[in-house]
């Protein structure tokens, strides 16, 4: 099973980012995500055998109840590698500190689960990607990309962490929820 941990922005961040998006789609002739896969991936762990996902299960639930909630606000747009070269548009992410520190426990509770497993050994960068390029843009687009700007964002609460199944189709990812594992309460907003 093709697996990820993921923070949900929820409804009225997802529909803020959506409608803040409708001008620069009819402008960027690129692969918009849709809204509903929009999330913020805390842990990419690849391949991973279902008699294993159990364990994983107990073991994000176990840490995450270490975790207090928190805000997370979002940023201006970012790409990788640059947006010079765009492949990936983003929105950049922060939370003082709170999103790095849930990636790192949620990262080392699942090399306690499969210390030699394919997950994502690549330094956590907080960040929801909403678009990616697969060819090189003539030069207007990619001043385009370069213009993208947003109106100040309302923080969002993360409040869970889930545990998604990734099945990639022709038509793009599909997503399932195979746990949803609550922080403690905390003081973000939403």
């Amino acid at each position: 099973m093709r697996l990820f941990v993921a923070v949900n922005p929820g409804e009225r961040f997802s529909h803020e980012l959506a409608t803040q998006l409708d001008a620069w789609r009819q402008q960027l002739r690129i692969a918009w995500s849709r809204p509903r896969v929009w999330h913020l991936t805390l842990d990419f762990l690849g391949e991973w055998p279902p008699e294993r996902v159990p364990a994983l299960q107990e073991a994000l639930r176990h840490e995450t109840t270490r975790h207090a909630s928190f805000a997370v606000t979002c940023g201006q747009v970012g790409a990788f590698p640059s947006l010079r070269r765009p492949k990936v548009l983003f929105l950049h992410a922060a939370s003082d500190g709170k999103l790095e520190e849930l990636a790192a426990g949620l990262r080392r509770c699942v090399d306690d689960v499969w210390p030699d497993g394919p997950q994502d050994r690549k330094p956590f960068r907080a960040h929801l990607t909403f678009a990616r390029i697969k060819r090189p843009l003539p030069a207007t687009q990619r001043r385009l990309v370069s213009e993208i700007a947003f109106a100040p964002w309302q923080p969002f609460t993360v409040a869970d962490v889930r545990l998604v199944r990734s099945v990639l189709e022709p038509s793009g990812p599909v997503y399932s929820d195979l746990a949803v594992c609550e922080l403690a309460r905390g003081q973000g907003r939403g």
